[in-house]
């Protein structure tokens, strides 16, 4: 499988040992954790070590896909691609706060789209955002997604359910792509 994804500004690669320092940085940051469903907050000590290996693991199974998203070889995101049922895959990911409103998620999030379905096969992705987050509906919306409802979402820094909207692309849906930079 494919080790790194070259954009215009950015390197997604598999996520390292090394890592895991500037993860648990940028993840701790209230900001970020509370716009995702899965991130603790406060981000415990040694969560970021024992979850990149899990998504090592995990990659190998071909359950997961994980990647460092780094600018100039520093890490500013993160962005995966977690195999569902069939052919689907949902799509998620974070930016630090340092680096919001640049445009760096929805190159990831593009990225990630491309290969999902021209190295992974995929016949479609699924997607959330929750409601206080629009820049991120902002970004599935850029990247193809169309919304297919609302449900209540639980949120690991939050402790409590919220309103997700959710979305979906499907390959044969997908937006013209420019061509995908695999090494």
């Amino acid at each position: 499988m494919f080790a790194e994804i070259q954009t215009a500004r950015l390197l997604l690669r598999p996520l390292r040992d090394t890592d895991a320092e500037a993860l648990t940085a940028l993840a701790g940051n209230w900001d970020v954790a509370r716009m995702t469903a899965r991130i603790p907050h406060p981000y415990p000590e040694g969560l970021a070590k024992r979850w990149i290996a899990e998504q090592a693991a995990a990659r190998e199974n071909g359950d997961a896909f994980a990647f460092a998203i780094l600018l100039e070889g520093r890490l500013v995101g993160l962005v995966g691609l977690e195999h569902q049922d069939g052919g689907r895959f949902e799509l998620g990911y974070w930016i630090g706060e340092p680096w919001w409103g640049q445009g760096f998620a929805t190159e990831a999030a593009g990225a990630a789209v491309r290969f999902a379905f021209a190295a992974l096969g995929a016949d479609s992705l699924e997607a959330g955002w929750l409601f206080d987050n629009p820049a991120s509906g902002r970004v599935l919306a850029k990247c193809g997604f169309v919304r297919t409802g609302e449900m209540m979402q639980w949120c690991e820094a939050r402790g409590q359910a919220v309103k997700c909207h959710r979305l979906t692309l499907a390959a044969d849906r997908r937006r013209p792509a420019s061509e995908l930079a695999l090494r």
